[in-house]
């Protein structure tokens, strides 16, 4: 049997209606299609991540905004998205070079959060590592617009996030978020 797996929704999934090799009518299932006919299948399988929770030496946190969406101008941890045949410590280090121009060394495995990327965009799979600097100073590339260093006890508020999945790895940190402006 041949398998394709797609990074896709389900409801993505649910608007396929050929199948794009043989053209043959799929068969649906909850979160997956088949081809009755040439036996390719395509599932909605989430598309993993790897982020770090950088360190320096004072217990900061090293945060990223965003400068494209989504998310665009919104706070987020370095990392990104695996590519094919990518080890999750080879992306960690290979995003954080990307987006901010230094090494690190990568410690203890935090956490692995299911999210969302954007507003209905698809399902991510996101995984988290301490780290700490190991040479370079961050300087803003890639995808970001600004890099800044915040206490955990001094975070940005939470509306400030482009994702839930940061919220959840920082608040298991021990983060605390500032209340929002015009909140009381």
């Amino acid at each position: 049997m041949y398998t394709l797996v797609r990074m896709a929704t389900s409801e993505e999934l649910a608007e396929w209606r050929q199948c794009p090799r043989c053209g043959a009518e799929l068969e649906h299932a909850e979160a997956s299609v088949a081809c009755p006919r040439c036996e390719l299948e395509a599932y909605a399988n989430p598309a993993p991540t790897a982020s770090a929770l950088i360190l320096d030496d004072d217990g900061r946190v090293l945060l990223a905004r965003r400068a494209a969406e989504p998310g665009e101008g919104l706070w987020d941890l370095p990392g990104g998205f695996m590519d094919e045949g990518e080890a999750p410590l080879e992306t960690l280090r290979r995003e954080v070079r990307e987006e901010a121009g230094v090494e690190i060394e990568p410690g203890a495995f935090v956490a692995g959060i299911p999210d969302r990327y954007g507003d209905g965009g698809p399902w991510t799979i996101n995984f988290y590592w301490e780290a700490r600097l190991v040479g370079g100073e961050p300087r803003a590339a890639d995808d970001v617009a600004e890099f800044a260093w915040f206490r955990a006890d001094e975070l940005p508020p939470v509306a400030e996030f482009a994702f839930g999945n940061t919220i959840e790895i920082l608040e298991e940190w021990g983060g605390k978020f500032s209340p929002a402006q015009g909140s009381r």
